[in-house]
């Protein structure tokens, strides 16, 4: 067996255990499914289109940013004797963290490529006889979207004729895949919104920054950093970095990327499981509020998404009329996933909530949105012409608020009626 070969192994290896091991990485959650978990099709129903929305998959850390900052903090206190031999430990472990990233910010991990692989194989084993017919793939702007879709269409091209995919990437002015970027609305909302006030008071509930700086620095050392003593920035020149509380989050944001990255650099020793499921907690209220269900009355995290859901319809229905589409693929990001999964008011995903105390208990970014996250909605037909859809998420039977006699399979005409309504 060669070194590469043995290399792969090793690999595999290391992240499968990477993503059974690290907890608590809300939305950062490398993608777990392994198999399709799915009720078989009522008799005389066979499967003919998919219309499909991703998220990419693992990335690195998205700019020099976590690591840069906490990197100089460490140094300055080094030069000052400042410094714990932890604290030692972990700037040489940032050292190397930083040594991975350079040229790859913001890009997909070989992890995040081969999730996107598994993703693709599953979907052409479960329903091969959709294929053979065009498939249209198309992405975001950004790199690591493109990249998710090429994998993706890497693999499924060892199944199906390439010759068939019909490939292209969206301009910056996205409203379909990109729609936040798009409203002044959810613009001012998302920055001024009545939720982030709330959120960073619940966020000051707990205080864990002594607790893990003082294995990292002198108490002297962590008293200059509460005085405001340093203001240490991104390449961007936007402060990062400016007192203790700023210094742990950075730290904890390095921790949950290391399992997209597949190599455990050490950055949870810092953390007790508490802590981790803390920090995890107040990601996983932003996203709720910012992105998700959010507060009664509070439409607009949602209501952007209407473009896609429209889109789903639309091209839903050419399928159905032209018979000439296997596949309609969109890669995208976790700003498109979530509130578009909102929408379709799957799995009692999409339940409002005031209470910030009451939100991790039942909703979690990571199940919902994690690193590849997935929707699709699968149409089968009988010799009749009668049409069914279901829709999975994450490969598995999603449960809609429609009335059915075949669950997880509805009517298409009821699922379309119920979401058109939604839309006007």
């Amino acid at each position: 067996m060669n070194t590469t070969t043995l290399l792969g192994i090793f690999f595999t290896l290391t992240t499968s255990l990477l993503a059974t091991d690290l907890n608590y990485l809300g939305t950062k959650q490398p993608y777990k499914v392994k198999e399709v978990s799915t009720a078989p099709a009522p008799n005389g129903y066979k499967p003919f289109f998919i219309n499909h929305l991703g998220r990419h998959g693992s990335r690195h850390l998205s700019s020099p940013k976590y690591d840069v900052s906490l990197y100089e903090l460490l140094s300055i206190a080094e030069k000052d004797n400042a410094i714990t031999p932890e604290g030692l430990k972990l700037k040489n472990s940032i050292a190397e963290l930083m040594k991975i990233e350079k040229g790859n910010y913001g890009l997909l991990t070989e992890v995040g490529a081969q999730e996107q692989k598994d993703i693709a194989k599953r979907f052409y084993e479960s329903n091969p006889e959709i294929f053979g017919k065009d498939i249209i793939a198309t992405s975001t702007y950004v790199e690591r979207a493109q990249q998710s879709r090429d994998a993706f269409l890497q693999e499924l091209g060892q199944y199906t004729p390439s010759m068939n995919f019909k490939v292209s990437t969206n301009e910056k002015k996205d409203i379909l895949l990109r729609f936040f970027d798009l409203s002044p609305e959810y613009e001012e909302f998302s920055e001024n919104g009545s939720w982030k006030k709330e959120l960073d008071k619940y966020s000051k509930s707990k205080n864990f920054n002594n607790e893990v700086l003082n294995q990292l620095f002198t108490k002297e050392f962590i008293q200059r950093l509460e005085n405001g003593e340093f203001k240490l920035k991104d390449q961007k020149g936007k402060v990062v970095l400016k007192n203790p509380t700023t210094a742990v989050r950075n730290l904890y944001d390095l921790y949950i990327i290391q399992s997209n990255i597949g190599k455990d650099l050490g950055f949870g020793k810092y953390f007790t499981e508490d802590q981790l499921k803390w920090y995890e907690e107040v990601d996983n209220l932003s996203d709720f509020y910012e992105k998700g269900p959010g507060k009664k009355g509070e439409d607009i995290a949602t209501n952007i998404a209407f473009p896609l859901l429209e889109n789903f319809i639309v091209t839903s229905d050419e399928a159905i009329k032209n018979q000439n589409t296997s596949a309609n693929l969109r890669f995208a990001h976790a700003e498109t996933l979530i509130p578009f999964i909102t929408l379709l008011e799957i799995n009692g995903y999409s339940v409002k909530e005031n209470d910030l105390n009451k939100v991790y208990d039942k909703w979690l970014g990571r199940n919902i949105s994690g690193m590849s996250t997935n929707i699709q909605w699968i149409f089968y037909k009988n010799n009749s012409g009668d049409v069914l859809v279901k829709i999975l998420h994450n490969e598995k039977d999603a449960e809609l608020p429609i009335a059915s006699s075949t669950k997880p399979y509805y009517k298409w005409e009821d699922v379309k009626k119920f979401y058109t309504e939604k839309l006007n």
